[in-house]
């Protein structure tokens, strides 16, 4: 299976609340595996996980003057790489919107037929969802991001 470096952003807007998409997830054989996850997406040929970070960031949110913060967690999917054929290898970026104005022209046509919903959380909310969100635990790890506290190294998430 091959391996795709994948930038997620951690986008959090002014009132501390954080930005989550749902996905179809629709997999080859057709059957979809709906689930919430961060923005994001590949990192292209010789993209930093930055530069990745702030171009997803702004395709699947149309918002501009997203300001960058650390890389927080590294995970490994092997959940959603059932539905994508591919590895994905994540980091996790902390990073700041102006607004939660959202829009959607940047969108691909990939993104236009698997996007189910985009929402503005905060951790109560996924503490009370019984959907699929990734990663998992996201509630526990998020509120201290939140609250302006970054792990002192790089946290490995647990294998999905």
């Amino acid at each position: 299976m091959p391996e795709s470096q994948r930038a997620r952003v951690l986008l959090i807007s002014p009132a501390r609340r954080f930005l989550l998409i749902k996905y179809r997830n629709t997999g080859p054989d057709g059957i979809e595996r709906p689930c919430w996850i961060t923005p994001g997406g590949g990192c292209e040929p010789g993209e930093t996980v930055e530069q990745a970070a702030l171009r997803e960031a702004f395709e699947e949110t149309g918002i501009s003057g997203i300001r960058l913060g650390p890389v927080v967690w590294y995970g490994e999917d092997g959940w959603r790489c059932r539905a994508s054929n591919a590895h994905f290898k994540e980091h996790f970026i902390v990073a700041f919107s102006p607004t939660e104005a959202l829009n959607s022209r940047g969108w691909t046509e990939h993104e236009h037929s698997e996007i189910v919903e985009t929402r503005w959380w905060v951790p109560a909310e996924l503490r009370a969802s019984s959907e699929d969100i990734f990663p998992r635990g996201l509630a526990d790890l998020i509120e201290p991001i939140l609250g302006g506290t970054y792990p002192t190294e790089l946290l490995i998430l647990p294998p999905i």
